[in-house]
């Protein structure tokens, strides 16, 4: 980066940042808006200098932050600094769904109270949206649509704004801003990254900020893509946060309760002739759970109201069937309830004392039973189930005690339900992408001081989903956390996931490690400046045998012997690189520790080039060594040919075994080398 960028002073106390904080702290504390303000001056340090003129070379980054962790509040700060800090334009390109995009510019409305934020509407007229630009700053909140951002486009053109400083927020930008037509190959590009594309090449002066907590499509890109991008600011959950681990990484998994996968696909409508009107008894229990868990709610805070989240498919008419049930299930609960001293009531007081029974496992002091279930009986009328789908004018509010909604995407990706207690999942695709099922995780957020009561109900396939995807998306923090400059390659896959959609990624740049696969250069070096390596290996290896098996050494040893055993210049490839191998090396220490394996032959006389997959083993020579850590062979080739010196040939074998992964990464196809770290 430019030294402006980095060296110059940032105003983090200006007018429009103090009222932005001000108006956050009404709801969050005191600790968290320092850590949201520090996150904002990182991101301005990053950006260019608005009143330097032109960058050196662009600015582009990526605030990276958790599912449901407060990202919006950090891009409401940066925003209101970047307009104290020079920059004319703060323009927010959020999702094309009307109730995302609401949710997004009412936001900015509240904390940038002392900027003109102008909605996707306020360009219509080319003459008064010129007017508008005439006195900076102003904020632009615009929704990622072909003819919104084409319309913008246009009308920022009219008004002769190209000298205007601008810093650009992608809001989810992974999900529509890239090119889908990239797995194809040639220059056609998708209309929405066309037109962000050229937004981008208007301002002469702008910053291109990414936000999601998803970046698996964009660190796949090629290290040379305009959308990869070359700084990152991790942002940190506040206190009060509930995430991963609380539902995945406990090996108690207390909040969670298992549906058999046959339940979930029960209620999908689309290969049923006549689908089941019975409720199934795992989302029955669900909802039971609600109903304990709000009321228990209710009655120590009178004033607030619960959410229960239904999320099984993306077909409508899955939906509009779900809807009926729970609807029919309310009801039928309403009506039971009325009446005492029936069986049926019976049969339903027992289900709700097990309800009742379990949240006593993880929540303390509960209020009693019976006054639960007294106003349950009171309140049950008044509830609410709400469809919130394309097809639908639903909002995600919460207008009685109990709120139940049933939807697919829409209550997907950047979506808030507040106080949100129940959750019954079970969307199921036959290649899961890990970036979309994470989006799902809307159970994520502040909510520790209901975690006691909060249940997530699902398939125990999916959990697994889930936890592999927690795993994942640790990985990838600790990654990006050492590496916050973007220079990495590798991302941790775990079986049978993939990182994302393949239509957004250059195929000829994508490479991977699998589990149990084996690596090595297509052939070594061999000229006499070697000898010095070949030298120091020779004696580093003295003392083993060439007739022994496998000998137990660490993953860093393995790293230092590697760097005495380069490869042929000309003969480089895809996937021999000591920069991406030492950071798949980091990645296995973290699954699976230090210990590593090394197998020691020497006398060979190889020749022939080998392919980077295709092993320099002799036969029988894979047993020499167990399976469970990473493995390194080595073998000493002696010359052959005038002007030939000895080396060591390596061949690196990657550990298989409980964890089925891939490590993935995207090269530059241009040069045929990994980027360095």
């Amino acid at each position: 980066m430019p030294e402006q960028r980095t060296q110059r002073e940032i105003i983090h106390d200006g007018l429009h940042t103090t009222e932005a904080l001000n108006v956050l702290g009404t709801k969050i504390p005191a600790a968290s808006l320092l850590a949201i303000t520090e996150r904002a001056v990182h991101i301005l340090n990053k950006s260019v200098d608005p009143i330097a003129g032109p960058p050196e070379q662009p600015s582009d980054g990526l605030l990276y932050g958790l599912i449901q962790s407060g990202k919006t509040s950090i891009i409401q700060v940066a925003a209101a600094m970047a307009a104290d800090n020079g920059f004319q334009c703060i323009l927010i390109l959020t999702s094309d769904i009307d109730l995302l995009y609401d949710q997004t510019l009412e936001r900015m409305q509240q904390a940038l109270q002392g900027l003109r934020v102008l909605g996707k509407n306020d360009w219509k007229d080319p003459r008064r949206f010129e007017r508008q630009l005439r006195n900076p700053p102003f904020v632009i909140v615009c929704s990622k649509n072909g003819s919104k951002l084409g319309s913008l486009l246009e009308a920022f053109r009219a008004a002769g704004a190209r000298g205007v400083s601008a810093l650009i927020i992608d809001d989810e930008a992974d999900q529509a801003s890239l090119n889908t037509y990239t797995a194809q190959g040639g220059d056609e590009v998708s209309r929405i990254n066309g037109f962000i594309g050229e937004l981008r090449d208007f301002f002469k002066v702008n910053t291109y900020l990414q936000v999601t907590a998803t970046p698996q499509a964009l660190f796949l890109q090629n290290p040379e893509h305009r959308y990869r991008p070359s700084f990152t600011v991790l942002s940190e959950a506040g206190a009060g946060y509930v995430g991963g681990y609380d539902f995945f990484g406990d090996p108690d998994k207390k909040l969670l309760r298992t549906v058999p996968i046959e339940e979930v696909e029960e209620l999908k409508t689309t290969h049923q002739p006549e689908p089941t009107a019975i409720i199934p008894v795992g989302l029955r229990t669900a909802l039971l759970t609600f109903l304990v868990s709000a009321t228990a709610r209710k009655i120590e805070s009178p004033s607030k109201s619960y959410a229960f989240l239904c999320h099984v498919s993306v077909n409508t008419r899955d939906h509009n069937h779900i809807v009926t049930l729970i609807e029919r299930f309310k009801e039928d609960i309403h009506r039971i309830l009325q009446t005492d001293n029936t069986r049926q009531y019976e049969q339903l007081i027992a289900e709700l004392k097990l309800a009742y029974e379990d949240l006593t496992k993880t929540q303390v002091g509960l209020p009693p039973f019976e006054q639960i279930i007294q106003k349950i009986k009171f309140f049950l009328g008044g509830a609410n189930v709400k469809l919130i789908n394309a097809t639908s004018s639903d909002e995600i509010k919460l207008t009685s005690t109990y709120n139940i909604f049933v939807g697919g995407n829409k209550l997907g990706r950047g979506v808030t339900i507040e106080n949100l207690l129940v959750s019954y999942y079970g969307r199921n695709p036959k290649k899961p992408n890990a970036d979309t099922v994470l989006q799902h995780a809307r159970m994520y957020g502040y909510r520790q001081n209901d975690l006691g009561v909060t249940r997530l109900f699902l398939p125990e396939k999916l959990a697994e989903h889930f936890t592999l995807i927690h795993d994942m998306e640790n990985a990838l923090r600790e990654l990006v956390q050492k590496y916050p400059e973007g220079k990495f390659e590798i991302l941790y896959i775990s079986s049978p996931l993939q990182a994302t959609r393949r239509n957004v990624l250059d195929p000829n740049s994508l490479v991977a490690y699998v589990a149990g696969e084996s690596i090595n250069p297509r052939y070594p070096l061999r000229t006499p400046e070697v000898t010095e390596h070949t030298n120091w290996i020779d004696d580093r290896l003295k003392h083993i045998g060439d007739r022994e098996n496998g000998k137990e050494i660490t993953v860093d040893e393995i790293m230092e012997l590697l760097k005495r055993c380069p490869p042929d210049p000309e003969e480089i490839g895809e996937l021999w690189n000591l920069r991406t191998i030492g950071t798949a090396m980091e990645m296995i220490k973290k699954l699976i520790g230090n210990k590593a394996y090394l197998v020691v032959r020497r006398g060979r006389e190889a020749e022939a080039r080998r392919g980077e997959r295709k092993g320099i083993l002799s036969g029988g020579e894979e047993v020499l060594a167990p399976k469970d850590a990473p493995t390194l062979f080595l073998y000493r080739q002696e010359p052959t040919r005038r002007g030939d010196v000895a080396v060591w040939w390596p061949q690196l074998r990657f550990p298989e075994g409980n964890r089925n992964y891939v490590l993935s990464f995207s090269i530059n196809n241009k040069s045929e080398e990994a980027e360095e770290i």
